[in-house]
């Protein structure tokens, strides 16, 4: 019921949008037209650097503003537009609770930890593990924690817990600690469990975990639920949420990135996109079987993630499918032209270059030498989750309005099942 109510939501929000559209014409056609230029002008002002891109940055300011007083003035039919809106937001709003319940992952109950080891990086988060009291909060609960100084390499230190007995490895600290520990964990088959106490804690997002009380974590180590997810790897590098080269990897490189991300990511954008700057000589095929010579940006997630309007940021819909989820930026087709984006799942992925690339491997710096062969592998780490946890995450409780999403609100509506096809977009 909820999914076909849901669709119709969906279906009379498109149809009021269509006819206040069409009620607007031509009036609605100027402030389309400086809609197109703020974002040829905020676009332009991405490619410069200073001082042109304050000019284009003025440019978009003031055509954005035009757009608002046209709208205004020439008396675009606001009523059927807003109610339009509105009837679209709430039928995607209601797909969350329509299709969540079938993206609640399989878990199973399981006992207390015998012989628990967590390790904590205090420099996480800006100091997490230290403002919530979480060392002696683990160690009260029988926890054994081991700090991390960066005296020893972390994957050493993980084998040598296993050596000891350890029958659960834990990670306070961010996604790039995580992989490497979660890769030892999933070797030697024991249960991982994610505390999250790092910057974004993106795992612990799409694990549906609450990234805002990293102490109620430490509840995995008792009586707790465990489930099965994938782990990514590019080579021998292991990563729990994704790899990206280009935009992103050149700006985690940057020196002043923690301190002033924005600043790196638009030095990098100027590189890439700007007059003098080029775009990465990366070769790949991309899921059509046409190959690419070079990428603005080439982002690998340890399964896909949902793009597009309404998906909660970098959120996954699950950490099950057995997939890769790729996103590539590739350049226009002229000189200035806007890039075009390209999407699409599957099982591996190759890509060529001729020198090593910065990458940022779950949100830390790297060096990757090509080829880079990325693959996955399913159900490899098993993850143990305090009992009350949903286990739902964002994408799922709030999918995005895509393609995608309404034809599995369909496949529910008709009975069958909503799964659709691993490698469509």
């Amino acid at each position: 019921m909820l999914a076909g109510a849901s669709l119709a939501l969906l279906a009379l929000g498109l149809c009021a949008l269509a006819a206040g559209l069409a009620r607007s014409l031509p009036e609605v056609l100027v402030p389309l037209a400086t809609a197109v230029l703020a974002g040829v002008a905020l676009w332009q002002a991405v490619r410069r650097r200073e001082a042109g891109r304050a000019v284009w940055a003025c440019i978009g300011t003031v055509a954005v503003a035009g757009t608002i007083v046209a709208m205004v003035v020439l008396g675009v039919d606001y009523p059927l537009l807003l109610a339009g809106a509105a009837l679209v937001a709430a039928g995607a709003a209601s797909s969350g609770p329509a299709l969540s319940w079938i993206d609640r992952p399989r878990r199973r109950l399981v006992g207390r930890c015998r012989e628990p080891v967590l390790f904590v990086n205090p420099q996480s988060g800006d100091g997490t593990a230290e403002r919530t009291g979480l060392v002696g909060r683990a160690e009260a609960a029988g926890v054994r924690v081991v700090l991390l100084d960066g005296d020893r390499e972390l994957v050493d230190l993980a084998r040598e817990a296993l050596d000891d007995g350890a029958d659960a490895l834990g990670v306070a600290g961010g996604d790039g600690t995580m992989a490497v520990v979660a890769a030892a964990a999933a070797e030697a088959g024991v249960p991982f469990v994610c505390v999250p106490a790092g910057t974004r804690n993106h795992f612990a997002m799409d694990l549906g975990l609450d990234r805002e009380d990293p102490v109620a974590a430490l509840e995995a180590f008792g009586p707790a639920v465990q489930r099965r997810v994938d782990l990514g790897w590019v080579g021998e590098r292991p990563f729990v949420n994704n790899v990206s080269i280009g935009l992103y990897g050149e700006a985690v490189a940057e020196e002043d990135y923690r301190d002033q991300p924005l600043s790196s990511a638009l030095s990098a954008a100027a590189d890439l996109l700007g007059p003098d700057g080029s775009p990465l000589d990366l070769s790949f095929v991309d899921c059509d079987g046409e190959h690419h010579e070079a990428a603005i940006v080439l982002h690998v997630s340890n399964n896909a993630h949902e793009l597009g309007p309404g998906a909660a940021p970098t959120s996954r819909l699950r950490l099950d499918e057995g997939v890769l989820g790729v996103v590539a930026v590739v350049p226009g087709a002229g000189n200035g032209a806007a890039p075009s984006m390209l999407t699409w799942r599957c099982d591996d992925f190759s890509v060529d270059g001729d020198a090593p690339v910065a990458a940022g491997v779950d949100g830390e710096a790297a060096e990757l030498a090509p080829p880079l062969e990325f693959r996955v592998a399913p159900g490899a780490l098993a993850v143990r989750m305090p009992r009350g946890t949903a286990g739902i995450s964002p994408a799922a409780r709030r999918p995005p309005l895509t393609t995608r999403t309404v034809v599995r609100l369909a496949r529910v509506l008709a009975g069958g099942p909503p799964e659709v096809d691993p490698a469509a977009p």
